[in-house]
């Protein structure tokens, strides 16, 4: 590889965890509108494994508001990003910790649980954009939702 070319998978992974922290900060602030420059329309969300469901951006959109604005507060930290660049397209792994604040009888209560994204991104005159999103859960602190099938079950929950 080049030095260039070297340079330009530099700026691309520094780009790519640019995105998605702004993917971060835009579901933790609901700042829905921003995630428009986030997805690309008909992009590919798998949130089956968290609890969710699966579908296509905006229309996931209709799922994810409504799901994350029940929290008064959360906050997404991402890691150990294993990104891969070919050209315009790139995929990466990474770990995402989030703490969620509810409030209930004038406390505030923490549920936080850690886990990964696997990202598959389409460079675009606009940027880099994401095509294809699936999550995974590792771990749960808290109230643990009954919709975690995992949840007291021996087993690898790293490679869902």
């Amino acid at each position: 590889m080049s030095n260039s070319n070297e340079l330009q998978v530099g700026a691309d992974r520094v780009a790519i965890q640019d995105l998605m922290a702004r993917y971060a900060y835009a579901v933790d602030a609901k700042r829905w509108e921003l995630l428009n420059e986030v997805f690309l329309p008909g992009a590919e969300i798998d949130f089956v494994a968290n609890g969710g469901i699966k579908g296509q951006w905006p229309a996931l959109g209709d799922w994810l508001i409504p799901a994350m604005s029940g929290f008064t507060a959360c906050q997404h930290y991402l890691s150990n990003f294993a990104t891969d660049v070919t050209g315009d397209r790139a995929q990466s792994r990474f770990y995402v910790f989030t703490q969620m604040i509810t409030v209930a009888g004038g406390t505030d209560h923490i549920l936080s649980d850690g886990g990964y994204y696997h990202v598959e991104f389409t460079r675009t005159p606009a940027g880099w954009r994401v095509q294809k999103l699936s999550g995974g859960i590792v771990w749960w602190s808290g109230s643990v939702p009954t919709h975690l099938k995992w949840w007291g079950k021996d087993g690898d929950r790293f490679n869902q």
